[in-house]
């Protein structure tokens, strides 16, 4: 029993002419219904148990076919090892070569081209399954390659760890159903059309633009990032993605911290964009409950969750009917939640089968995020555990909380707080127009020893070898390293690595607790 196929099943039945998922293909736009959707699913499962797949690897850009191959995989009881299109040519060969998959669907003509070495059939006129291109592994090394999967696992999700190396979470069908379940009881009724903005290899949105609309019955429009604006993992254009809200008038979207504060500004400009919105949900790292604030002021109904891939995605969210500012709501019934000793946020019940050839045998997974839960059951994030910043004075303090706040004065430059065992708090940021300003209006938004009393400006943090992973983290040892000797250097001039730094010490600010943000 598949509860996800079994609602597509239902719904193909019922209403077989609702539309299902709108794509773009061959410059123009293409509709599914159920009745069309199922069918399609129960074609290429064949063709993939024909072909005697066991496990296929697929990248491609978020399209319907990428929908079709996932579900079909499902229903045909194969491994799927999504690889997201911005990963790295190392990540790529790392998860191919944990992965053990047989068979390549999707954009690998030209990659492959790049990796003679690589043990795939590389012809001219590949096969294809659902308009994707298939490639099959070699049989000569194949049983050096097999990989023995954990009983169940349907699907391996890499994630990038902070040193860039991905590492292959296992999920079974049933917990991602199960999820995906969870989060459709959540917002049923709440909105009618899901618009695809985050590419589908990441579990969050595979599982919330496809799962949970199809389990509801109702549209996703799957189209590719040159229609909706996010290109690769960073790259956004937002007149596109203003664009796509005015063509389709979606009613849920699913964001980033990041990408929420551009549809504010879009909200800004054009405030008739957001009216068709019902339901926004945000996540992938802490929000601000100002961000969150600014964003209904706005007519945006942004509502911040939490999970991780090591529980199928979604753990905590808040809906319109249970809803508090600053916190990633209340767990999800299908997980249970704790705090330990020492802050650490522990998750029971759906949690992963384990890392590929590393089943997990805890009760409660240890998440590696520092939280608290209050006396209503709401859920406030702080920052990872590894990240904390402890000051000479013995205060614990989490940089990604204070770099979150500062969102919301800072959106265009984020900032990297330091200041491990030092007497306070210091930020590098990017030189930018009335910078010091806007930090010292943050600064009377926080209690006064997560206080920024140091800033260093420098033209570009992102050009300094050693401070970004290849995933685009921080490698925040390296960073707390050398601006700790920076802060030390007694000479006039400060420089890193050939960029000329500014160092300019602010005042302590008395804290209040209203503001207005900067725009």
């Amino acid at each position: 029993m598949n509860i996800l196929l079994d609602a597509i099943t239902k719904w193909a039945k019922t209403t077989p002419d609702r539309v299902a998922l709108v794509g773009y293909e061959a410059n123009q736009t293409v509709e599914l219904t159920y009745s069309e959707l199922l069918n399609k699913i129960e074609l290429v499962a064949a063709e993939l148990i024909a072909q005697n797949i066991k496990a296929l690897a697929l990248r491609a850009e978020n399209s319907i076919n990428w929908a079709i191959v996932d579900l079909a995989a499902m229903a045909a009881d194969l491994v799927v090892v999504p690889i997201p299109t911005f990963f790295s040519d190392a990540q790529v060969e790392h998860t191919l070569e944990q992965s053990g998959v047989d068979a390549l669907v999707g954009d690998w003509q030209a990659w492959l081209a790049s990796h003679p070495k690589q043990s795939f059939n590389q012809q001219d006129h590949p096969l294809s399954i659902a308009n994707l291109p298939l490639l099959r592994r070699n049989q000569l090394g194949d049983e050096e390659t097999r990989v023995a999967y954990l009983p169940e696992t349907g699907k391996i999700t890499f994630t990038s760890g902070s040193t860039g190396q991905p590492k292959g979470v296992c999920l079974s069908n049933d917990h991602l159903c199960l999820v995906a379940k969870s989060l459709a009881d959540a917002v049923n009724g709440t909105a009618h059309s899901h618009l695809v903005l985050l590419p589908l290899s990441t579990l969050l949105e595979n599982i919330t633009g496809v799962y949970v609309p199809l389990m509801l019955g109702v549209t996703s429009y799957i189209l590719p990032g040159e229609q909706t604006g996010l290109l690769g993992s960073s790259q956004f254009e937002p007149g596109l993605f203003a664009q796509a809200l005015a063509t389709i008038k979606p009613e849920s979207l699913v964001l980033t911290p990041a990408l929420l504060l551009a549809l504010i500004q879009i909200a800004k400009q054009q405030p008739s964009l957001v009216d068709s919105l019902k339901f926004v949900a945000v996540g992938g790292a802490r929000v601000s409950s100002q961000l969150i604030n600014t964003a209904h002021a706005l007519n945006i109904p942004a509502f911040e969750g939490y999970g991780l891939s090591e529980c199928g995605s979604v753990v905590c969210l808040n809906i319109p009917a249970a809803f508090k500012a600053g916190t990633c709501g209340k767990p999800l019934p299908h997980a249970q939640i704790r705090i330990a000793e020492d802050g650490e946020l522990l998750v029971k019940g759906n949690v992963a089968l384990g890392y590929l050839n590393e089943p997990f045998t805890q009760e409660w997974l240890a998440t590696g995020d520092l939280a608290q839960i209050d006396a209503q059951g709401f859920v406030t994030l702080s920052g990872r555990k590894k990240n904390l910043i402890v000051t000479a004075y013995g205060r614990n303090v989490s940089p990604e909380w204070i770099e979150s706040e500062a969102l919301a004065f800072l959106p265009m430059t984020p900032l990297i707080v330091t200041g491990d065992s030092q007497q306070t708090l210091c930020a590098v940021i990017a030189n930018s127009e009335d910078v010091e300003a806007k930090v010292h209006v943050l600064n009377r938004t926080l209690p006064d020893y997560a206080q920024i009393r140091t800033l260093l400006l420098l033209d570009n943090p992102r050009a300094i070898s050693g401070w970004y992973a290849d995933n685009g983290k921080l490698k925040r040892n390296q960073i707390e390293h050398d601006v700790a000797q920076l802060l030390a250097s007694t000479t006039p001039e400060l420089t890193l690595q050939a960029q000329k730094i500014q160092r300019i010490d602010l005042p302590f600010q008395q804290h209040i607790t209203s503001f207005q943000t900067a725009s």
